[in-house]
């Protein structure tokens, strides 16, 4: 009896982890985003740092993200608001410039909960806000972001996620997004992603990859690490990231 006993004391933290994860759902880590939406009242921060090293366009280029955060409100079953905004510092042959990069707010909607082979769906709108003058990340002007993300459950512990978005800015004809990620749940709590993504616009496109783990510290709080690999130019390119997903109300 005494061991029966001590042997359900010990499944209790195991049962309470299962129960409480419904509903958790994190766009974190990886570029492309995630068909499930927040419940109804629910409130995420989703943040994380980053250390880049970049010869992409010229000289070596460091830039520190100092905060790269996107908060998430669950409106309704289906639909929920966004808020991104992140923080960056960068050097380059000895000048120094810092600011807000990539403000957006939007919305995610699920319009489709799949059904066997047909993959889940979901909607993204996203207004892009504009710096001023001297703004060195932001765009210029207001622009916008519609895309649909899509997602198939190969099996119990693997899922195959893509996503294609067109994005309207400062240039004349829209860019284009598109990727797609291989999530393998390696235990219960941690999962590893591998992922490959493209830019489009009229300079041509620009070819990446990254590979990402995954840890649910807490039913409510992810941990992620990441690294990013230019497939064009990978020696003029490194990267690593940190981060995490909080859900912060019940």
């Amino acid at each position: 009896m005494n061991r029966l006993l001590s042997l359900l004391i010990a499944l209790l933290p195991l049962c309470a982890f299962a129960q409480e994860e419904v509903g958790f759902t994190a766009d974190r880590p990886g570029a492309t985003t995630g068909v499930d939406v927040l419940p109804k009242g629910r409130f995420q921060w989703e943040t994380g740092v980053a250390w880049e090293r970049s010869k992409l366009d010229g000289p070596a280029e460091t830039t520190w993200t100092i905060n790269n955060s996107l908060l998430r409100l669950g409106l309704s079953e289906h639909a929920e608001l966004r808020l991104q905004a992140d923080y960056l510092c960068s050097s380059v042959e000895g000048c120094h410039y810092n600011g807000f990069s990539d403000v957006a707010i939007g919305t995610k909607v699920k319009l489709f909960e799949g059904w066997k082979a047909v993959p889940e769906v979901a909607l993204l709108a996203n207004v892009l806000i504009p710096g001023s003058d001297d703004s060195h990340y932001l765009p210029q002007e207001w622009g916008c972001q519609l895309g649909l993300a899509f997602q198939n459950q190969l099996t119990p512990r693997l899922a195959l996620s893509y996503e294609g978005d067109l994005i309207w800015s400062d240039d004349s004809k829209p860019s284009a997004f598109y990727g797609l990620c291989l999530s393998f749940d390696l235990t219960d709590r941690l999962f590893l992603c591998l992922e490959e993504y493209n830019n489009h616009n009229s300079d041509g496109t620009e070819c990446w990859s990254e590979l990402s783990l995954g840890y649910m510290l807490t039913p409510r709080l992810q941990l992620d690490l990441g690294s990013d690999i230019s497939l064009s130019h990978p020696n003029r390119y490194h990267n690593l990231m940190f981060g995490l997903s909080w859900q912060i109300t019940k």
